[in-house]
């Protein structure tokens, strides 16, 4: 009897462990192709990171109050942490921080998801299918692959509320020094819009939108979501192969300098010198007599700060300032021994005495927006296009803390350097340079790929 019954039983055990791991199994494969952007965190998590990025930020931000007083930011950091009352995946974590960074309006302090999760998020979540192009607080078709939302066309509002109100709502989680918004316009311009709309408005299958056409007839469609893929543009203009550094003659009396970054390791990388290009090109100049320099600083994010003092070097014959005080929280006050830019600043040997013109716009931030200020305060140029995504007084720069939280591996950085550029007061603080000519592109400028601010500097050194 007994060995006739142990099969049976042993068959039962065998099936109980079959099904057992066939759940565990099944159960393991739905958490392995669960994206991790939604992955909840326990609200104890969630209170630990956030308070792991306030401390980060109030024990090396060398100045969170500079352009909003300190009770209203302390008022504001206080409401996100009591907003984690219950758990959250990292997408709405991800947007508290997003909103918490912008508020301290500093452009150099970020919080994001990671790399990868971005590219997961990108390649496997549906989102707006169109491409747009924002200018003048209004948003056009840039690219499209639906047949009734022709490139070109206005976006007036999607899901019943007006484009420009969610513009606003967006500006909300996006970074920027003071109250410029150039910067955020131009993060929404470059790729950010479908992203940020997901995460702040939620997934989405499908998206009632209103649309103008170009000869003004209102059209009221519905979209489905696609994925990122299929709403970029064709591969024009993206400067793949372009140098940080060039260099062109206009004609007998005009020259257009480009300089598309002043990051050293990006300068040299593309096989060029910096301080030896503008040798150079100051050289020829001289030589060549040219009475009208325009210098191309759009999409200039930045680099080292002392190529900013450098460029503004060859443009006067005087000794000036650059930087007038640098602070972090390891030393209140720096000297010229802890920062060259500190240093009374000499002319070079070569000094372009004639008429300079700056091309900006949004992303021209950073070094970029410290060259413009110091050439804005001794009223050395003329700036053309748009307000500089920098501020005209300095920022909050230098070295950076890059801390991952520990649950939600949300990456922070955080700037450690206070800078104030040496400048006469600005008539707008919290601003950055405004142009003498505002020169916004329109979306048939950017279809036609007509640089119509370089057009607008180039007639006006021709006038001149």
């Amino acid at each position: 009897m007994i060995n006739a019954k142990t099969p049976i039983q042993w068959g039962r055990i065998s099936i109980a462990l079959f099904l057992m791991l066939l759940v565990f199994t099944n159960t393991l494969a739905q958490q392995t192709s669960e994206p991790n952007f939604r992955r909840l965190l326990q609200t104890s998590q969630l209170r630990e990171d956030f308070q792991t990025f306030r401390s980060t930020l109030t024990e090396n931000h060398p100045d969170l109050y500079r352009y909003r007083p300190r009770e209203s930011i302390d008022r504001l950091l206080d409401s996100c942490q009591k907003s984690i009352v219950a758990p959250m995946n990292l997408i709405a974590f991800g947007n508290l921080i997003r909103f918490a960074v912008s508020a301290i309006e500093c452009g150099h302090t970020s919080g994001s998801l990671p790399g990868e999760l971005m590219e997961q998020y990108a390649s496997s979540v549906a989102m707006f299918p169109l491409k747009l192009w924002f200018a003048g607080g209004r948003a056009f078709v840039l690219c499209s692959k639906e047949a009734n939302a022709p490139v070109g066309s206005e976006i007036l509002s999607i899901d019943g509320e007006p484009i420009e109100q969610i513009r606003q709502k967006l500006f909300s989680y996006l970074p920027s020094d003071g109250k410029i918004q150039t910067k955020k316009n131009a993060t929404l311009n470059n790729d950010a819009f479908q992203f940020l709309y997901n995460f702040v408005y939620g997934e989405k299958i499908h998206f009632r939108t209103r649309l103008a056409m170009s000869d003004g007839q209102v059209r009221d469609i519905t979209l489905l979501a696609t994925k990122f893929e299929n709403t970029q543009c064709p591969a024009y203009k993206t400067g793949n192969n372009t140098k940080p550094l060039e260099f062109s003659l206009s004609d007998n009396t005009r020259a257009l300098l480009t300089i598309r970054t002043f990051s050293k390791d990006r300068i040299s990388n593309a096989g060029q010198d910096f301080p030896v290009f503008l040798d150079s090109i100051f050289n020829q100049l001289e030589q060549r007599e040219i009475r009208h320099l325009v210098i191309d600083l759009r999409g200039n994010g930045g680099g080292d700060d002392i190529y900013g003092a450098l460029l503004y070097s060859y443009l006067t014959n005087e000794t000036f300032r650059y930087f007038s005080v640098l602070q972090s929280k390891s030393k209140p006050l720096m000297t010229s021994d802890d920062h060259p830019g500190l240093a009374i600043q000499q002319p070079a040997n070569i000094n372009f005495k004639k008429k300079v013109y700056v091309l900006t716009d949004g992303r021209t931030f950073s070094t970029a927006a410290d060259f413009c200020a110091i050439v804005r305060s001794n009223a050395r140029g003329v700036f053309v296009g748009e307000e500089t995504g920098g501020s005209y007084e300095g920022n909050n720069s230098g070295g950076t803390v890059r801390v991952n939280l520990p649950h939600s591996g949300i990456r922070l950085a955080v700037p450690t350097v206070r800078y104030s550029n040496a400048v006469k007061p600005g008539t707008e603080p919290g601003r950055g340079i405004i142009p003498d000519y505002a020169v916004i592109p329109s979306i048939l400028d950017m279809l036609a790929e007509k640089d119509v601010q370089l057009e607008k500097a180039l007639e006006i050194a021709h006038r001149e």
